[in-house]
């Protein structure tokens, strides 16, 4: 069974290193046949979680029972504890509990240490370091990344024919450059990438998308200092050798633009234009602050006096009195009427829905481990919710922002005030179950409406003309509605504009962040009470434009379309050369300027 198991895991290359080490007889004499059968369970499942999340819940109870009933048990042979725990850990992620999957990751390297038999790092333990580096990342916790992926780097050193140490090493390298700009620190992300650049000793050995990054904040830094300058010169010929690979169409739309080409056309080496957009907007070169509106706690802290449309909300443990204080009394205190969400949540996973009482009792100690971190935004529901076909669901508002400064134009530096356009194009999101006032079982199902939570089986998305339709056939008026999400979104860019520059922790500000002109899409999660208002739920600061099914697609590839046309205008071209990769199913231009 366990041999099965192990084939059945080699997608994520965590189980291949034990296969050989269990025959079959060895595996008869240590595991008992309940274990084996639940272990192959969770396998299933996990696998199935790849591709649809909602298989993951069921999957992590499962490992839980299998690997977390007594931890001086050691459930399944010694070379198949890593495997076990990293694959806990990567089902967890899945599903946004992050937090929980560094703990699996940290035990899963434990057992890596104790199955050791060299020095030397293996693919498996390379992999559960990326992934354990991954779930920092995705807690914002960059600085903590750093260290991970840096320690991955120094330990994947090998002779030249060893291919997958070169691979790993580079994607390492890549993703703490990344965190360092996260933080607003270009310098040390410039140190790391050059480093490793001399470690290659040639161009041809280095990773097209590290020289693209290399070659782009080489290019920030020399910003100021004439073409003849050496550093600008190596930034170009970087950006030349990223570009000619496209790998990412940032880097070629900067080499179009140092080049002087009159002939503007970064994106025709591109087969896949929208998957490389999508990615694009994942990248290091957005505005640093942007951290303040993907950051509950934070977007909390610059709106929450606005209350026409951002929900009452406390940050416990820190405002766990003020909660006491002016809620524990009320009579509906035994109501669903909170909804905890994690500081760095995404796609809803982490958010716990919860009465006074319980969110209460989960913060009865005064003390916690790091307040930072452990901070969460416990937020009122919106009660009643306007339904369609007796079911919730949010609105997906995509928003393209430009922050102000300095822009590469063919004419040179040129500078520019902040802009922001609103998308008419957007998605409606439905929970999966019908909703209900009364206490259920399936109450996630009911209140929960983001689309990363299934594979589009479980969820459903419509786009905003059939939300139109909606409001039509009822005699509700869309405009008025559309009128107060334009107001609202406006107020939020306005407070975060006005606190861009304010130190706020560990994140340093960036002033050239505005230099390559590039395009910088959002995702404004909206619910509607039952008369209609909007209230702001999350700003995404990376939304998935990856499509995920057939009725996301065109609105995705519509909003990504406009926003590059923008982008291209404002450094002063045509738009001309966008109409090579118009959407096939274009309705037209979606953006209005806010």
């Amino acid at each position: 069974n366990i041999m099965m198991l192990c084939t059945a895991a080699s997608r994520i290359c965590l189980l291949c290193c034990v296969v050989a080490a269990l025959s079959s007889a060895v595996v008869a004499m240590v595991i008992s046949p309940s274990v084996a059968s639940a272990t192959k369970s969770a396998m299933e499942l996990s696998n199935k979680a790849n591709i649809d999340p909602s298989f993951a819940d069921e999957a992590c109870k499962l490992w839980h029972s299998i690997l977390c009933v007594n931890d001086d048990d050691i459930p399944l042979p010694l070379p198949a504890m890593p495997a076990a725990h990293a694959l806990y850990a990567s089902t967890l992620a899945r599903v946004g509990r992050d937090r929980e999957a560094l703990v699996q990751h940290d035990k899963s390297l434990l057992y890596f240490d104790k199955c050791k038999t060299s020095e030397q790092i293996t693919k498996a333990e390379a992999d559960v370091l990326l992934a354990k580096s991954k779930s920092l990342q995705r807690l914002m916790r960059y600085r903590d990344a750093i260290i991970v992926l840096k320690d991955i780097s120094s330990r994947c050193h090998a002779p030249d024919n060893v291919s997958w140490l070169r691979i790993c090493q580079s994607e390492a390298i890549e993703r703490a450059a990344l965190c360092s700009m996260r933080i607003g620190d270009l310098d040390s992300s410039i140190l790391i990438l050059e480093d490793f650049e001399k470690s290659t000793h040639h161009d041809e050995n280095l990773n097209p998308n590290v020289a693209g990054m290399l070659g782009a904040s080489l290019l920030l830094k020399a910003s100021s200092k004439g073409k003849n300058d050496e550093s600008y010169l190596r930034a170009v010929q970087l950006l030349q050798y990223a570009s000619d690979a496209a790998v990412s169409p940032i880097y070629s739309w900067v080499h179009h633009l140092v080049t002087d080409e009159t002939d503007f056309s970064p994106f025709d080496s591109f087969t896949n234009i929208y998957a490389a957009f999508a990615e694009a907007n994942n990248s290091p070169f957005d505005d640093v602050g942007l951290i303040k509106l993907d950051d509950k706690v934070r977007l909390h802290s610059i709106i929450n006096e606005c209350e026409k449309f951002w929900p009452l909300g406390y940050v416990v443990p820190r405002e766990k009195d003020a909660l006491a204080r002016e809620w524990a009394s009320k009579v509906d205190s035994g109501k669903l009427t909170w909804m905890l969400k994690d500081r760095a949540g995404y796609g809803s996973h982490g958010n716990i829905i919860a009465t006074t009482t319980e969110v209460l009792s989960m913060y009865d100690s005064s003390e916690s481990a790091n307040e930072h971190e452990d901070s969460k935004l416990c937020q009122q529901i919106v009660h009643p919710p306007m339904l369609l076909n007796g079911r919730k669901f949010s609105l997906r508002v995509y928003v393209i922002y430009f922050p102000e400064g300095a822009v590469l134009t063919p004419k040179g530096k040129e500078m520019h005030g902040s802009e922001v356009y609103l998308s008419t194009e957007g998605l409606v999101k439905f929970a999966s179950a019908l909703y209900s006032d009364e206490t259920s079982n399936d109450i996630d199902n009911q209140y929960m409406t983001n689309s990363g939570r299934g594979d589009g089986r479980s969820s459903k998305q419509e786009d905003f003309l059939y939300l139109r339709n909606q409001f039509n056939e009822n005699n509700v008026d869309y405009e008025e509605m559309w009128m107060n999400i334009r107001t609202s979104i406006q107020l939020v860019m306005n407070r975060y504009s006005s606190k861009q520059h304010s130190i706020d922790g560990d994140i340093c500000t960036s002033d050239n962040v505005s230099y390559f002109g590039l395009p910088k899409i959002l995702g404004f999660d909206f619910i509607l009470d039952d008369k209609t208002n909007p209230w702001l739920l999350e700003v995404n600061r990376f939304p998935g434009l990856d499509p995920r099914a057939a009725s996301d697609s065109r609105v995705k590839r519509s909003v990504q379309y406009d926003a590059w046309v923008v982008a291209t205008e404002r450094i002063g071209f045509s738009a001309e050369h966008m109409k090579k990769v118009c959407p096939q199913d274009y309705k037209g231009f979606s953006l209005e300027k806010l």
